[in-house]
Order: C-alpha cells, then structure tokens, then sequence
C-alpha cells in the first residue's frame, strides 16, 4: 500500500513526487504522454530564471531533482481509479497499484489551429504560434497580434494584449455554413479597441517570418504572431470516474489544500480550475502534498 499514487508528469506532478519524497512518504508516479512544458520553447516569467527557459530544459532539471530521491516516472497510462473504504486502486494496462491517496496532475490539451504536426511545431518554435499571454505577451509587445477564436474567451485575450500592442485583431474561424459573428461580439470587440476579421479556418502560412491567415471574402492578411484561443480540454476522466465535483468547463474541483470532492483524491496544476502557469503548478503541488502528509500523519 503506497501512501500516495501521482498521475502526470509534468511540473506538477514531478514537484508533488519530489514533496512526497521529502516527506518521507512511499510514492509512485505515473505519467504517459508528452507534458505540455515540454512544447514551451522558452518561458521568462518563471522566477529565478532571468534568461528564461525552455520547457523541455525545466522538465529535465525536475527530472534531475526527482532522481536525486530514487523517483522514476513509470511510463504507464492508468485506465481507471475505484475506491473502496480507505483505499484507492489504480488501474493501469500493466496491473493495480494501492494507495492511500491519489494526486492527479494530468494537465490539460490544447485546442490548436488546423495545421500539420510539423508545421505547428515549427511555428510554436519561431514563436509565430501561442497559447499563453500570460506567459510571453511582454515578448510581442507593439507587434502585429491575431487571436484566433469566436467567442468571449478569444476577445478577452484580445483585450488582454491591447495593453501589449495596438493592433490586435480577433479572428474568428468560420466554415462556409455557419453563421456569422454576433453583431454583439463585434460591437464588444470595437469598444475594446480590437479589430474582427472573419477567416478560412487554418493556417494559411506560416513558413516565413509572418503567419498568414485566409480572409473570407479573399486574399490574406499577416501578422507577426497569433495566439489560439481555441481553448483547451481538461483530463479529468479520472476523477469524473470517481464521482469528482467539476466545473462547466470540465475542470476539477478543489478546495484550497487541493482536495477534490472525493476525500483522499487531489488535484492540482492546469486540470484545476484556475491560472494555468508553472509557478501555480508548482505551489499546488507543495500545499497538495503538505495536506496529504498532514492528514496522514
């Protein structure tokens, strides 16, 4: 019986393992996939750090670290969780593991413009595609921004990067049957200062220093990055599995030591409701995992 099952391996998962293992708690850490992190090309807002970072870099030295305790990510997808009593079992492709308690830590997907998996990986690489303003808007300051998205959640982002640049354009994907922007959106987006294009969905280039997208009405227009706003889809099978508590959006309910509705189940990094950023994955792994050794004790 381990005192703790983690599943994901990104900052979140790999800090609450590190955690455990201070605490001198027996741990197991599960992660299947490519971690979000490892798709960021340079992230500078993470603390610490004054020339930035990429990901794939953090998730190594977290790797690194993790080692220094004997923690080794096993590579294993868990098919489902039941709960009997006090006890947890996890059920992997390979068998069952027991816990005490469970952490999930399995993140979230990107929505991402139509495009090859080559194409955007290059583009994410040249920083002509983003996902975060947050995160690197300080680094398109008085560029050429597109937002690339339909509804509220696109034009608060387009809001967002007004204070960054002057023009900033919502560009609303839409196939040839489906209706039209709401004349609400684009009077929402004209008070906020952003202009609204209608455009072919996809990219239309992206193999130079700009990325062009196709306008409806014809020709094209560039701009030096887009941001998708597509949204994202949350993992949370697993703890809808277990009877959960979860948001609209499909996000998992936590209180603020990170427990989720199911007691002994946590959650915690981007499959939370909340600010998805490292530096939040990271504090929700430490007061996780504190509240685990807590309650254990």
């Amino acid at each position: 019986m381990h005192d703790c099952v983690i599943i994901g391996g990104g900052p979140a998962g790999l800090t609450a393992a590190i955690y455990m293992a201070r605490f001198l708690r027996p741990a197991i850490l599960l992660s299947s996939g490519r971690p979000r992190l490892d798709h960021i090309p340079r992230s500078r807002n993470l603390p610490g750090f004054p020339d930035g970072i990429a990901g794939g870099e953090f998730l190594e030295r977290l790797l690194e670290q993790a080692s220094l305790y004997g923690i080794a990510p096993r590579d294993e997808r868990v098919e489902r969780i039941t709960r009997e009593g006090a006890a947890f079992t996890i059920v992997t492709a390979t068998g069952t593991l027991q816990s005490r308690t469970v952490i999930l830590a399995t993140g979230v997907t990107n929505h991402r413009p139509a495009m090859s998996d080559a194409a955007h990986e290059d583009a994410l690489s040249r920083g002509l595609i983003r996902y975060c303003p947050i995160c690197d808007a300080f680094e398109v300051r008085g560029q050429r921004i597109a937002v690339y998205g339909g509804d509220d959640h696109a034009l608060a982002e387009a809001r967002f990067l007004r204070r960054y640049a002057r023009d900033v354009w919502l560009t609303v994907p839409r196939e040839p049957d489906d209706a039209p922007p709401d004349t609400a959106l684009r009077a929402r987006a004209e008070a906020a200062g952003v202009g609204l294009l209608e455009v072919v969905p996809g990219i239309a280039d992206s193999s130079g220093e700009t990325i062009a997208l196709q306008l409806r009405g014809g020709g094209r227009k560039s701009f030096d990055t887009l941001y998708s706003a597509l949204g994202t889809t949350a993992h949370s099978g697993l703890a809808r599995g277990l009877g959960a508590a979860l948001t609209a959006a499909g996000c998992i309910k936590v209180d603020a030591q990170n427990r989720t509705s199911v007691e002994g189940l946590y959650a915690i990094g981007d499959v939370i409701d909340g600010v998805d950023q490292i530096a939040f994955a990271l504090g929700h792994a430490a007061v996780a995992t504190t509240a685990i050794h807590n309650a254990l004790s």
